[in-house]
């Protein structure tokens, strides 16, 4: 009996009408799905997922993940996740790890693609679409004005990093944007880009919301997790 193969799956970030032919294919040719979500709620990369294929003959896991900052806990989430992924390829069963956006940008797939190559397991990519191209699409914007200029993709759970962001030249991609609005907007008003500023959260779910000013008056309190914000040059 040959060994399974495990394949990190990008879904896109949220919209089910984003997930590629290959994307859906992969999955449907895999016995298992083990699907991340967060310890409260369901799994939102799972729920794209079955917009788009019948999980009736697939075997369906949800791992719980601990949140960011709860490392302890982290960490052996992430062991328990990836046993039980090797107990399945060591059955000859090939598994699917649904991911947001692309599996290479900020996924949870690499902490357990990692634990699984460990292991002598072949691991394979299947691309999907990032959110920050979702997020110039709902904002109608072009990343690249100017094509002798940079992207750069900066984590913002760090509100210091901003203002080093700020010093960036091109555009500015802020990644997990969530939280308290005030405060994000501070930070980006004490970096002098404000008002080069834009953000959408929950891209692509009904709950979208796109903001063109973060100081604007109907900025909701808090911006959900699933927020991007973009910096123009």
């Amino acid at each position: 009996m040959g060994k399974g193969t495990l394949y990190g799956v990008g879904v896109g970030p949220g919209d089910p009408e984003l997930v590629t032919l290959k994307a859906i294919r992969t999955i449907e040719a895999c016995r298992v799905v083990v699907a991340p979500r967060a310890r409260a709620g369901s799994s939102l990369a799972l729920s794209i997922v079955r917009a788009n294929v019948d999980l009736t003959c697939h075997e369906v896991v949800e791992v719980p993940f601990a949140m960011a900052g709860e490392d302890d806990a982290r960490d052996a989430r992430r062991a328990d996740a990836a046993a039980l992924v090797v107990s399945r390829l060591e059955q000859g069963l090939d598994v699917a790890m649904p991911t947001l956006g692309d599996p290479a940008i900020y996924s949870t797939f690499q902490r357990i693609a990692a634990a699984v190559r460990g292991e002598g397991f072949t691991v394979r990519q299947v691309p999907g679409v990032p959110s920050f191209c979702a997020v110039a699409a709902a904002l109608d914007a072009d990343l690249t004005p100017d094509p002798a200029l940079p992207v750069h993709i900066v984590p913002a759970l760090c509100r210091d990093s901003l203002r080093e962001a700020a010093d960036l030249s091109g555009t500015v991609v802020l990644m997990k944007a969530g939280g308290e609005a005030e405060g994000l907007a501070c930070a980006l008003r004490e970096a002098g880009v404000l008002e080069r500023t834009q953000l959408v959260s929950n891209c692509g779910r009904p709950d979208e919301l796109v903001l063109r000013r973060l100081d604007a008056p109907d900025v909701p309190d808090r911006l959900g997790y699933f927020s991007t914000a973009v910096v123009l040059p």
